[in-house]
């Protein structure tokens, strides 16, 4: 469990709490279904990437369970900042929308690394690290010019060569990370390939001999 998913459920375990001991034990299943629905909600906006473990409807089911319902439905996207789902309770059935400002949770909101991309590169990353279920995950992405010059640098002292050095690290100033427009993966790049086509992200491997380079579709014209 991620410790943001941990502090809204507290939080929400304290509101549902609070709700029903205000209810004086009547046993309205309306209200315990709409109480349900509501803890539901904010488990799975809560586990949704990039701030959880990107698996909001197995959160959803959990707290909807825990709070007496059963989940319906959950249209939580783990890329989505929404959710909304769908819970019944003794027959009766309630719905709850939860959402995340990803402004409000600052360096929570994205690796540093993904910060700087192109959003449709972003956007494809996310998909992919979400799909592979963490057999994927990002290594290098935006970099400065400055960053660029110091790998240069470090590059230049390993091979002794520039022509070979080139191979390897592009010069300051021509790196598609540096345009935002590159990342490097880690981990099973071979998936992440056929994660590209069977999702259908604008990616490609335009160098062979880094096969965990991808870049935007386009990029070099």
């Amino acid at each position: 469990m991620t410790v943001l998913l941990s502090c809204i459920i507290c939080a929400a375990s304290v509101l549902v709490s609070v709700f029903l001991g205000d209810l004086g034990g009547a046993s309205s299943a309306r209200m315990r279904a709409q109480a349900s629905a509501d803890a539901a909600a904010l488990a799975a906006v809560a586990e949704g990437a990039p701030y959880g473990d990107s698996d909001p409807r197995s959160a959803a089911e959990t707290y909807a369970t825990a709070n007496g319902g059963d989940l319906v439905s959950c249209d939580c996207d783990p890329l989505s900042d929404r959710v909304e789902v769908v819970v019944e309770v003794d027959g009766v059935r309630a719905t709850a929308s939860a959402e995340i400002d990803a402004e409000l949770f600052g360096a929570l909101a994205l690796p540093d690394t993904v910060r700087g991309l192109d959003p449709r590169l972003a956007t494809s990353v996310k998909k992919i690290i979400a799909a592979s279920d963490g057999a994927v995950s990002l290594r290098d992405g935006f970099r400065t010019l400055e960053e660029q010059k110091i790998l240069w640098a470090d590059a230049l002292e390993k091979y002794g060569d520039p022509e070979i050095a080139d191979d390897w690290v592009a010069r300051p100033g021509h790196s598609f990370h540096e345009t935002g427009l590159a990342v490097d993966l880690d981990g099973d790049v071979e998936l992440a390939a056929r994660l590209v086509g069977g999702l259908g992200l604008p990616l490609w491997r335009p160098m062979w001999w880094e096969p965990w380079h991808f870049e935007l579709e386009g990029s070099r014209g």
